[in-house]
């Protein structure tokens, strides 16, 4: 194949001018006599020559030297493979990276709007409410023994159990509204 001018090749592998400029002093590629560059065999030495931990963001870019028939990247290797290949290993411990920040921004996104609250805390918040039952119903056969068997009626029976029970939830819906529920 004929050569490209260093600038037509830059445009062609899709990076700088310069980046192109810097293959060459460093080696990593070779022009031919007149200057010009042979896309081909400047590809496969670029591939060859250039270590793979420098050109990270390759990745984004398009490459000249694969198949049209490849539409599809490779899947990055699994943990076997990572070992052998820089590059994979860096893209998946970016990805958990990533997958990791973006939990945790919406976890704080959801505590900041009510959704979630700090385990501790609701912990504490649950200890409160069950020791407030939990004293009423201790309390309650020591209280409520003398008013029902001062009566004989169901129906007053029943009003003092009633009251006795609603009074219990709004001391309970007063401690979850305390607390900012």
């Amino acid at each position: 194949m004929m050569g490209v001018s260093i600038r037509g090749y830059a445009r062609m592998r899709g990076c700088t001018e310069g980046a192109v400029r810097k293959a060459i002093a460093a080696k990593r590629i070779t022009p031919n006599a007149d200057g010009s560059i042979d896309p081909e065999r400047a590809n496969q030495e670029w591939a060859r020559n250039t270590f793979a931990g420098k050109t990270l963001h390759e990745a984004a870019r398009p490459a000249m030297a694969q198949p049209r028939a490849a539409a599809h990247p490779p899947p990055i290797p699994q943990s076997a493979e990572v070992t052998n290949d820089p590059v994979a290993a860096y893209l998946r411990a970016r990805a958990v990276s990533e997958t990791f920040k973006a939990k945790i921004a919406q976890m704080e996104y959801e505590e900041r709007t009510g959704k979630l609250m700090q385990a501790t805390k609701a912990g504490e918040y649950a200890m409160q409410f069950s020791a407030i039952i939990s004293d009423a119903l201790s309390a309650w056969p020591d209280r409520l023994t003398p008013l029902v068997a001062a009566t004989t009626e169901e129906r007053v029976v029943h009003k003092i159990l009633s009251n006795e029970a609603a009074a219990l939830r709004r001391r309970v819906a007063k401690a979850i509204a305390d607390a900012g529920f």
